[in-house]
């Protein structure tokens, strides 16, 4: 089945004891102030939403987080969905494979991210989002969940004065990441020309992504579009976008949460095994330039980047990352874990879970 429509939200698009944890400490209910804020990927459309206000038909948030919004409110938390669409402007409601609509009062487009815009025109208007839930929501600490590009955009968010970060007006507690790109994203180092084609093999999906990858996001976003802001060279060179964080995540614990459905033995290690869109070491974040993340817990699932991705392969939406029931637990095991982080992760992180 060709792609086509399904890469527009392809990047946004067992129990607690799968995760193992690098530091200490247990779960404990959200001070008052506190919530929890998804954030999702390339190319998505999610409406806002809040721990009582939700779409009314269709799904509840949009295809990428809805089922982490849902499984976190039911777990009793503050949470709020950072409204993303696929271009400027505001978001009321979604399309594709699980639409929603009858959504929540669409909020202006300063704080609405632009998913396809570069990480920190997206980082910019999440902080922006991030102050209008302290001016408006009374929101004072957040913990950060991102899905695929997501990560990227809430860690250019808590490196924006005023808004991120332990220093600013709202202050970061954590930070949860399933299948960002924290090394590069292997179909945009095809659609930069320096990943071969050949790469894949005989394997279809990704012979069938690359080209769609280049196609449908990459060419028509232009040289400045995020589909081209994720390649290995652009994050992980000399003077990449890694290395110009700095010191923005220190004191930030960070979960690691990779998909690994597909595998190609004796295959390049910076592709294989991926989840159709990210390969597993990028996102445990190994080897990535800069100042070393503060690694709490990492885990790996045999999972698909997306529902879209899932439905192609024949596979329930629960093969997708972000709405896999090990996964939904695991992220709020992490957002309700209060352990400092223990590891310093430079390379692979250490004791991560595979189930």
């Amino acid at each position: 089945m060709a792609l086509t429509g399904k890469l527009i939200g392809l990047f946004g698009l067992i129990g607690l004891a799968a995760l193992t944890a690098c530091g200490t400490g247990g779960a404990a209910a959200p001070a008052r102030g506190h919530a929890v804020v998804l954030v999702s990927g390339l190319a998505t459309q999610t409406p806002f939403t809040t721990t009582d206000e939700k779409c009314t038909s269709g799904l509840s948030a949009g295809n990428s987080l809805s089922a982490l919004r849902d499984s976190l409110v039911e777990a009793g938390e503050q949470v709020y969905t950072a409204p993303a669409q696929a271009g400027p402007g505001q978001v009321t409601s979604t399309t594709g494979l699980g639409a929603s609509s009858g959504c929540p009062a669409a909020l202006p487009s300063e704080v609405t991210i632009d998913t396809t815009a570069g990480i920190d025109a997206g980082g910019a208007q999440l902080a922006a989002f991030l102050s209008y839930l302290h001016e408006h929501r009374g929101v004072t600490s957040v913990d950060l969940v991102g899905h695929s590009m997501g990560g990227l955009f809430a860690r250019s968010a808590i490196g924006t004065d005023g808004a991120g970060g332990r220093e600013g007006e709202v202050a970061v507690e954590s930070l949860t990441t399933l299948s960002t790109p924290w090394t590069g994203a292997y179909p945009a180092d095809y659609a930069a020309g320096t990943l071969p084609l050949s790469v894949c093999g005989s394997e279809p999906t990704c012979l069938q992504v690359l080209p769609d990858y280049k196609t449908q996001l990459s060419d028509p976003e232009g040289p400045q579009g995020a589909a081209n802001a994720i390649s290995t060279q652009d994050l992980q060179g000399p003077a990449g976008w890694n290395e110009a964080q700095g010191a923005d995540l220190v004191g930030v614990p960070v979960t690691l949460i990779a998909g690994e459905y597909y595998t190609l033995a004796g295959g390049d290690p910076a592709v294989w095994p991926n989840d159709a869109i990210v390969a597993r070491s990028s996102s445990l974040a190994e080897g990535i330039s800069g100042q070393p993340l503060s690694v709490r817990a990492c885990l790996v699932r045999p999972d698909v980047h997306t529902i879209d991705l899932a439905q192609d392969a024949g596979l329930p939406w629960t093969a997708a990352v972000t709405w896999d029931p090990a996964v939904l637990g695991a992220v709020t095991a992490a957002v309700q874990d209060t352990g400092a982080p223990t590891v310093a992760a430079d390379g692979a992180p250490p004791g991560c879970a595979i189930r």
